[in-house]
């Protein structure tokens, strides 16, 4: 009889650990279906042939991501492991971390390989969440291994540990730290027949290089940076990008989330959704930006290159250059920056180092003030914004 007990007693308490053990199981169908109604409202449609859960992992299987857009190619990324899962779609969803199965198709002669995907510390917004946030998705770290692109069996373009990185400021707000470890293009596998592709001739069968840049959202000024995007080409020159705008604050993501909305709902009444586009805009103000560039010998390679292709000395190019430049200027009708600029070209393109356009006006512009400018009064644009252009030597 006490034998019997006791197994009955290790039956019971081995189904009530199976109930418990379900009953704290994730809703992975609950959860895809979520991520798939974020994704559309970033014109993104996911699809998938179905979904497995285990405790609180979810596999998305046969997983298909389309972006919005006639000529738009679905991208196939296999099964998507989501691990340690948590939360509903009222109060949003949290992903510790998602693995992505190694990629490798081919198409015709073209192959692409993906390898190495994570992303750790997913936030998918909730539907009672009101708040604006630039997103409804969130991370805090993105990394990839490797992405190659092959053409015949040879390497066309290829990127090296790739990474996002995503931190939290105290104030709701967020900065994002992202960059490219190394990149290639390979001109040589563009080559058609005996006809030599105009990066070869210019010296530069292999485009190698690296990407880096930070950026920051503050909610409560409604300040977007980028500071800055700096794309570093070898043995040819470095680009940097950087600007700051206000305005953009969360009532101002609020209402042009209902735009969009409204807009999808109805692409008939485009007049209305002209007015409301504008005085959205007029939210929004310029602080600041800048476009620079660094030489590391692409410009005197440009120069040599189409001296020779159009029969005429490096000297005689800069002078037509520099002597299109007032003609190319003259719808601006400001003389004195036509100058300005005419000048600062010139002194690059004799002896290049670097150049730079800035705007740096004394107080935010606002962005409707820069249109209208643009159209009717270019000509008090450069004052407007405090635009310059100038040429390090």
């Amino acid at each position: 009889m006490t034998a019997l007990r006791t197994r009955s007693l290790l039956a019971g308490l081995a189904f009530v650990l199976a109930g418990s053990s379900s009953a704290f199981a994730v809703d992975g169908q609950a959860f895809a279906d979520r991520l798939k109604a974020v994704l559309g409202e970033q014109n993104t449609t996911l699809s998938y042939s179905g979904v497995a859960t285990d405790d609180d992992n979810v596999t998305l299987k046969g997983v298909q991501l389309t972006a919005k857009g006639e000529a738009a190619q679905p991208v196939a990324l296999g099964d998507l492991h989501f691990e340690t899962v948590t939360g509903s779609t009222p109060d949003g969803w949290r992903v510790g971390r998602l693995q992505v199965a190694d990629v490798d198709q081919t198409e015709e002669e073209t192959r692409v390989t993906l390898s190495g995907v994570q992303v750790e510390g997913i936030q998918i917004k909730g539907t009672n969440d009101k708040s604006a946030s630039l997103s409804p998705l969130y991370f805090e770290r993105a990394q990839m291994s490797g992405a190659t692109m092959e053409r015949a069996g040879k390497t066309l373009a290829s990127v090296e540990n790739g990474r996002i990185e995503n931190l939290q400021a105290g104030n709701g707000g967020y900065r994002s730290n992202f960059g490219v470890g190394r990149f290639l293009f390979d001109a040589t596998a563009t080559a058609e027949g005996n006809e030599t592709p105009p990066l070869v001739a210019l010296g530069y069968p292999q485009l190698t290089g690296d990407l880096t840049g930070s950026g920051a959202w503050d909610p409560q000024t409604g300040a977007l940076s980028l500071d800055p995007l700096q794309l570093e080409v070898d043995n040819a020159g470095a680009l940097s990008f950087s600007y700051t705008i206000t305005g953009y604050t969360p009532s101002f993501i609020q209402s042009l989330a209902q735009l969009s909305k409204q807009m999808q709902a109805s692409p008939q009444a485009s007049d209305g959704a002209g007015m409301a586009v504008i005085g959205l805009i007029s939210q929004l103000y310029l602080r600041s930006a800048e476009l620079s560039f660094t030489d590391r010998s692409l410009t005197n390679k440009l120069l040599d290159y189409y001296a020779k292709e159009n029969n005429t000395t490096r000297p005689q190019l800069v002078d037509q250059l520099v002597g299109g430049l007032p003609l190319a200027l003259a719808y601006l009708q400001n003389p004195t920056f036509q100058a300005q600029v005419t000048d600062a070209v010139r002194s690059f393109l004799q002896n290049p180092r670097s150049i730079a356009i800035s705007i740096a006006p004394p107080s935010p512009v606002p962005a409707t003030q820069i249109l209208g400018a643009a159209m009717g009064a270019p000509q008090t644009l450069p004052q407007i914004l405090n635009l310059s252009v100038r040429s390090g030597n």
